[in-house]
């Protein structure tokens, strides 16, 4: 396959401009330590940050010092998501069908030539453009990957992803790399996916954008070191703060949590500063609990694998997080000098001005923006519709710990009660958008078969509106029952025989069924997911906006069956574009932000009656 030329000087510059406010990087050591600094690298990964600003200074004629720009300029969930993606790469063999090493590539990491972009936290950008690598590939990558032991090619990437259609995923079960590659087999996004997709929570987790790929959630370090050994905690901390080592088992007093906030009903500017002061300054956790709604509690729920409970203990082990914050920081007598006002370039957010700009900045939060940044709209179902651009119901508080301005800290406020408290937060955010440009999609669009578009609206209508889960599942062919143990949660028991896989389906039609909730319509809980494969068809239906209709390639529905994905069947290459006998049905459950896991379908014609033959989940 030939070279790709080098990407167009505009884009090239552009990207290199936006990586000084938010980061490309690259790291660490070999053997496999990581301290967050470019002194600490390893050769390999130095080399890769000193190509970049090599090409950069040759695109602008600017010069920057790797080290500086490594250490000062980059975001901590940049260097956090090449520490781990990196790490994995470089901790995996790439062996052929006998066993035997590959000739020149040590690892996984030499398939990586070049690296265009490293893509952090970006709240309101979608899951698939967040905690990942964008790279050129070496050239015999493709060939690579398609023989080595320890990668296999899956069923393409259909919904996210986009432009980069081919799937190669590690082998051996979550965590595992994704390395999703474009046509022209040299450029790559390539991630760390440390959940499950199984069958039915992770098609509610609207925060798969972060638990699913970010390694700083939960814990995800953990699930790693299990599976690569020597991944340091070196970021390991609270709201911008460093912690030395985690946090205290034990729990604070389970005192009555404060209900009003210590400050009463105050502007925003006196509420967000208070807060700061009884948690940083005097340490009093309890007094600072009374500015935290219960709603923030999902920031910790988030990163569970089943997000739908919420641990009862969550506000007691926020409280001993931010003891251990406060703590780690030692006795301070005052805020000036202890936090800095931070910045984001975010159009959509307005300044407000207030005395404490020094400390944070106040920004008004738009409805639309607030969602994004909102734990518990990620994990809510339903409201599937966008929220609207309307100010004066969220404000948002921006700041960092002095000396560590890549660690930016954004709290959500909305009114509870009365009372201005914290709805949410997030840190370590990114300013800027990846400007990795992927190749343009032509979709094909046709009409939709009329039967099987009523049948899939039957099917949804019967499954999520009447409950009536017997019903539901008849739409399904035996032919799913070999797909529960390829969709099933690895702490759910393995079936025992095709009947007991088919009673367990069943079960997660109803237990999906449950936590959609009731509702009225389909409109209200599903949203559509519409593929961007360019040899998928789009076909136009009167329910389009709710659940989408595709017509497959046969080569496509025949790999995707359940007992083919099983057997590791792969559609041939090039992909013979026929089609008539493989259609889908691809939908989403709503959240009020975030990106769940995609629901894919593969439906046929047996006998005159529309009937499912596989599914999947397809996460960003």
């Amino acid at each position: 396959m030939p070279r790709e030329k080098p990407p167009r000087i505009a884009v090239f510059v552009s990207s290199c401009v936006l990586a000084l406010v938010t980061g490309i990087g690259v790291a660490q050591q070999e053997p496999p330590q990581f301290g967050g600094v470019y002194a600490g690298l390893g050769e390999r990964r130095q080399h890769l940050v000193d190509d970049w600003l090599r090409r950069f200074k040759g695109a602008t004629g600017l010069a920057l010092e790797p080290g500086p720009f490594y250490d000062e300029s980059l975001a901590v969930s940049s260097k956090t998501t090449f520490d781990a993606v990196t790490h994995a790469l470089m901790t995996t063999p790439l062996t052929d069908p006998a066993g035997a090493k590959m000739a020149g590539l040590p690892d996984a990491l030499a398939l990586i030539e070049q690296v265009e972009w490293i893509s952090g936290a970006a709240p309101g950008a979608r899951g698939d453009r967040q905690f990942r690598l964008y790279v050129h590939l070496i050239p015999a990558a493709l060939e690579t990957l398609a023989r080595s032991r320890e990668f296999k090619r899956g069923v393409d990437n259909t919904v996210f992803h986009k432009g980069y259609p081919s799937n190669y995923r590690a082998q051996g079960g979550t965590p595992s790399i994704q390395i999703s590659i474009a046509p022209d087999g040299r450029r790559a996004d390539i991630d760390v996916d440390y959940r499950s997709s199984s069958f039915p929570v992770a098609m509610f987790n609207g925060h798969m954008s972060a638990a699913n790929s970010d390694v700083r959630a939960g814990d995800n370090v953990d699930r790693h070191s299990k599976r690569w050994a020597g991944l340091q905690n070196w970021w390991r901390g609270f709201l911008g703060v460093n912690l030395e080592r985690a946090p205290a088992d034990e729990k604070p007093s389970a005192l009555a949590l404060p209900t009003v906030p210590r400050a009463g009903k105050k502007s925003i500017d006196v509420m967000a500063n208070d807060f700061l002061s009884a948690w940083l300054v005097e340490g009093d956790v309890h007094a600072a609990m009374g500015y935290v709604s219960e709603r923030a509690y999902a920031c910790i729920a988030q990163n569970a694998d089943d997000p739908s409970v919420v641990d009862r203990m969550a506000p007691f082990q926020l409280m001993t997080n931010l003891k251990a914050a406060h703590d780690a920081l030692g006795q301070r007598t005052a805020l000036d000098g202890l936090i800095v006002g931070a910045g984001l370039a975010m159009p959509a957010l307005k300044v407000v001005q207030q005395p404490h700009h020094a400390r944070f900045v106040l920004y008004s939060v738009p409805d639309d923006v607030a969602a994004a940044f909102d734990c518990e709209s990620r994990l809510a179902p339903g409201g599937a519709k966008k929220p609207a651009r309307r100010y004066g119901n969220y404000f948002g508080s921006t700041f960092f710990v002095e000396g560590h301005p890549d660690q930016r800290v954004a709290l959500l406020w909305g009114k509870d009660q009365g009372y201005w408290k914290i709805v949410s937060w997030t840190t370590g955010v990114d300013d800027a958008r990846a400007p990795v440009a992927a190749d343009k999609v032509t979709i094909t669009r046709v009409k939709a078969d009329p039967g099987f578009a009523t049948a899939a609206q039957e099917f949804l209508q019967t499954w999520l509106i009447k409950k009536d889960y017997d019903a539901a599942f008849r739409y399904l062919s035996p032919a799913t029952y070999a797909c529960y143990d390829l969709a099933r949660n690895p702490a759910d028991p393995a079936s025992t025989s095709p009947d007991d896989a088919g009673r367990r389906i069943r079960a997660g039609l109803e237990r999906a069924g449950q936590l959609a909730g009731p509702a009225r319509n389909l409109d209200a809980i599903l949203v559509s997911a519409e593929p961007i494969h360019p040899a998928v068809r789009v076909m136009d239906h009167a329910h389009s906006r709710t659940f989408s209709l595709t017509s497959l390639p046969n080569a496509i529905g025949d790999a995707v069956e359940c007992d083919a994905r099983a057997r590791g069947a792969i559609p041939p290459d090039p992909l013979p574009l026929e089609y008539g006998k493989a259609f889908g049905l691809t939908v989403r459950f709503g959240t009020g932000a975030g990106d769940p896991a995609v629901l894919r379908m593969l439906w046929r014609n047996e006998n005159s009656a529309w009937r499912i033959r596989s599914y999947d989940l397809e996460l960003p």
